[in-house]
Order: structure tokens, then C-alpha cells, then sequence
């Protein structure tokens, strides 16, 4: 395997890594509607509980490298998001042209993906798939089009789960008619606009369009999705911002990522700025934006600026309090930069981080394990080591019986240096060894 090398220096400011669908009523043809955070009916038990058929036997292959294949109920699914909750269980969302948009659980005993779904979400206008959360093994809540959908295990001798739904307001251009017609689905980089995100059981953030949700309940009232910060100053009538990935460490340490989208009229081509929010103990503050400037950026008044060129920041994760490391994705054809964000009394210092040398591409997805970097991309995973003052990265290869994996890796996370999941585009790779 070719290592990859650091190339920022001590002293560099950033280094570089290379490489609306909104639905506003249900469709005719749906179940009778709930009530926006009311009960769905539970999953009929055959949708979700049905033993694998003992003659279909599940043929794991694994890699040179450990990433051993897991078993899909659908050929043409396009694993999206990923929530392992232990080294035995697991959830994920994906999309497929068949199927639609479905929830899947992995469970060790099974060794196989199975749909735990009701399926309501394909009946949503528009429906496409956002983030994946679980806090335990059985609650999970997840994002599709403007809702957010969080499900229950029912209580044995039960089996199957019960599911609830609320809407997500959409507080961007209120009033504005034609609002509806700009894109709410999904960045240039193909991160969903909408998602969900928490700390545990009683403390879960979402996210759509320019709005922070907080899943609680107020004067008594039943748990919902309460706006608590709302970003609302584009510079113009054609300018969007959005939010596309939450982390944190603590209650008082939570970073949510988005952007600043406009259009520059001499090529009438999509240009964004990325935006920083960081919730700590004194409420939210933005700590990062930037101005779309003749399809660049520039620094935004009383903000530091994310980088030095238009993109999003995506695909972040607390790697130590008070820092998120994430993706951001720039230019088309997309470049890949991994930046590392601090604040310090509501300043954002950017700090150097290493360079890869590898042909042209996008990364996907970062996920920082508790010795080691993971990153995806278009049929590969790479792993980084620290080494000396940087990160040296090599090939963590996804070769099934001598053929390379050619699918894009939207997708990796874990638990531990031994429970570890790569998905995409017709797999999901389970690694379990160092």
C-alpha cells in the first residue's frame, strides 16, 4: 500500500485533504393521516421480525484488510447513514428505485440487514433519505424529506416497533412563493439538507433547511421538534443557508455545520460559504461564515472564514472537546479538504492537518476512531496513523475474491477500533479485527 504524507507545516493556518424535495402534504393514496408528532400503527411483525430464511445461507467475504461483506435485503440499496449502537447491533437508512427509502437493523444473531420500516415515509411527496441517530438498541430516529420519524421497540412478547412522525418547519424566505422551487434535498456533495443527531436519549438535535430543532417538551406538553435557532440573514433573494451535520461533545459543546448558498449571475452557478454554530453553555453563537463573492468567499464580518474557497463543511465529528474535525467539499468537479475547528471565547482557529497525495476525488465521510482517522470515497477507505507531527495515511482495502470495490463509501462509523462500518452503494462493510 503507498503511504500518504503530511505536507502542511506546524505554522499553516489549514491544510488540505484531497482528493426542495420538501413534502408539504401527503399524497393521496397514504394512510390516514396522524397528527404531525402523533403514533403511527406499529410495523406488522412481518416487516420487521421475520427470522432469516435458514436456506439462505449468508456468504461472508471479507477483505484483505478486514471489511467482510454483510447481507442486504435488496440488492440495489444505497446504504446512506449508519448508527451502530454496540458491536451486535446497528442501524441504517438507505434509498434504492425499487423499494424507496427504508430503515434496516443489523443484529449480530441474524448476521444480515433486515427492514424494521412501516413504510409511511414512501408515501411523503418527494421522499429521500437524511440522517440515521439511535441512543440505545431500541429507539432510533431518523430523517426523511421535512420529517423526522423516531421509532420504538414493542415490549415482548411484542415484536416489531412503533413509530412516530413530526414535520419540520421550513423558516427560510417565509412568504417568499417562489421558495418552494430551490433545492432542499441535498448539497453538491450529496449530504442530505435535513438530519437528526443527539447526545442520548434526552438530548436530540435536527436539522432542515436554515433551522435547530431540539426534540422537547414545554409547559407540560408532549415532547416535539422545537426551533431553537434559526438562520435567517441572506445578503440577498436568491441566497440560502442551510444546515447539514451536528456534533458534540457535551450539552454545553454541540457544533452544527452548514452553509451560506448563493448564485453568481455571470455563470449563474452555485456558489457556498460554509457557516459554524457552536451551542455551549450561554446558547447558540455563530462562530464561522462567509460571504459568496464571484463564485468565492470572503470573510464575513466579525467571522473568521472556514477555508479559503466556497464549499461545504460536512460529515463532522467531535474529536475532542471544544474541536470537530469534518469534510469540506469545494469547486466541481469536487475537491476534498479535512479541516480541524477549535474555538476558544468564540474565536474559530483553524489548525493544520495533513495533505494526501492521491488522484483527484471526493471523500465522502470522516470518522475519527480512538487510535486511528477512516475515510471513504469512490470504492476505497483509508486509515490514518499518527506519525510524528502529522497523520500518514495508507489503502484500507475493500477487495472482495481478487475485485476491487468500485461503488461509492458514503458512509463510516463505529464504536471501536473493532467495530467498524463502510457503506454505500449496494454494501455494508463490517470490520471487526485491527
Amino acid at each position: 500500500m503507498r503511504a500518504l504524507f503530511l505536507l502542511a507545516s506546524a505554522s499553516a493556518a489549514l491544510a488540505a485533504l484531497v482528493a426542495c424535495a420538501t413534502s408539504d402534504e401527503v399524497i393521496a393514496n397514504e394512510m390516514p393521516a396522524p397528527e404531525e408528532a402523533g403514533v403511527l400503527p406499529p410495523t406488522p411483525p412481518d416487516a420487521s421480525d421475520a427470522a432469516v430464511d435458514a436456506t439462505d445461507a449468508v456468504v461472508v467475504r471479507c477483505s484483505p484488510d478486514g471489511w467482510c461483506s454483510t447481507s442486504l435485503p435488496d440488492t440495489d440499496l444505497s446504504m446512506k447513514d449508519i448508527w451502530p449502537v454496540s458491536a451486535d447491533r446497528a442501524f441504517a437508512i438507505a434509498e434504492s428505485v425499487t423499494v424507496g427509502v427504508k430503515v434496516l437493523e443489523w443484529r449480530a444473531e441474524d448476521g444480515a440487514w433486515k427492514y424494521i420500516d412501516d413504510n409511511s415515509q414512501n408515501q411523503l411527496d418527494g421522499a429521500f433519505a437524511g440522517s440515521i441517530w439511535a441512543p440505545d438498541a431500541d429507539t432510533v430516529y431518523y430523517a426523511v424529506s421535512s420529517y423526522i420519524y423516531r421509532g420504538t421497540r414493542l415490549a415482548p412478547p411484542a415484536s416489531g416497533w412503533s413509530w412516530s412522525r413530526q414535520k419540520l418547519e421550513d423558516n427560510s424566505h417565509v412568504g417568499d412563493p417562489t421558495h418552494a422551487t430551490h433545492d432542499h434535498g441535498r448539497t453538491s456533495s450529496n449530504d442530505p439538507l435535513v438530519g437528526v443527531w443527539g447526545l442520548d436519549a434526552d438530548d436530540v438535535y435536527a436539522w432542515y433547511s436554515n433551522t435547530i430543532f431540539h426534540w422537547k417538551s414545554e409547559n407540560g406538553a408532549a415532547a416535539s421538534w422545537v426551533a431553537e435557532y434559526v438562520a435567517d440573514d441572506p445578503d440577498e433573494d436568491t441566497q440560502h443557508l442551510f444546515f447539514v451535520s451536528a456534533a458534540g461533545s457535551g450539552p454545553n459543546d454541540i457544533w452544527f455545520a452548514g452553509a451560506r448558498k448563493g448564485i453568481w449571475e455571470v455563470s449563474d452557478s452555485i456558489y457556498d460559504c460554509a457557516i459554524i454554530v457552536r451551542k455551549t453553555a450561554t446558547g447558540f453563537a455563530r462562530v464561522a461564515d462567509g460571504t459568496p463573492v464571484s463564485a468565492n468567499c470572503s470573510e464575513r464580518t466579525g467571522f473568521p472564514l472556514v477555508g479559503g474557497s466556497a464549499g461545504w463543511l460536512t460529515s463532522i465529528q467531535s474529536t475532542s472537546p471544544g474541536t470537530v474535525t469534518g469534510i469540506k467539499t469545494t469547486g466541481f468537479p469536487a475537491s476534498t479538504e479535512v479541516l480541524q475547528l477549535s474555538s476558544e471565547i468564540a474565536t474559530l482557529r483553524e489548525d493544520p492537518v495533513p495533505a494526501l497525495e492521491r488522484a483527484p476525488g471526493s471523500l465522502f465521510s470522516y470518522w475519527r476512531s480512538p487510535d486511528h482517522e477512516w475515510l471513504t470515497g469512490w470504492g476505497f477507505v483509508l486509515r490514518g496513523e499518527e506519525a510524528g507531527d502529522g497523520m500518514t495515511y495508507s489503502n484500507s482495502s475493500l477487495v472482495l475474491d481478487g475485485n476491487p470495490t468500485r461503488a461509492a463509501m458514503h458512509r463510516i462509523r463505529g464504536t471501536a477500533e473493532t467495530n467498524i462500518w463502510a457503506i454505500g452503494d449496494g454494501y455494508a462493510f463490517h470490520k471487526t479485527t485491527l
